[in-house]
């Protein structure tokens, strides 16, 4: 993982310890927002809801559904790129 998405992943853990109070260091790149970080679907509405504002990026609708994962978002932001 190269410095740019360090900070990136470093950024979201942030977001989601303001979000849903998970732990930085129970979040890793595959880590699910729904089965291991138990996060609720308004949840991680207001999760990516933050995840805009502070990337100054727009998640359309049809890419916020397959981004199910933390590495999945990372990969987006950084790249714009969804991972299989």
């Amino acid at each position: 993982m190269t410095a740019v998405q360090s900070d990136t992943l470093q950024t979201l853990k942030e977001i989601l310890d303001e979000v849903a109070g998970v732990p930085a260091e129970d979040v890793t790149p595959d880590s699910s927002f729904t089965e291991d970080l138990a996060l609720d679907s308004l949840t991680v509405v207001s999760l990516f809801v933050l995840v805009q504002r502070r990337f100054g990026t727009e998640v359309p609708n049809e890419v916020f559904d397959q981004l199910t994962t933390v590495g999945k978002a990372v990969a987006y932001l950084e790249r714009g790129e969804i991972p299989a």
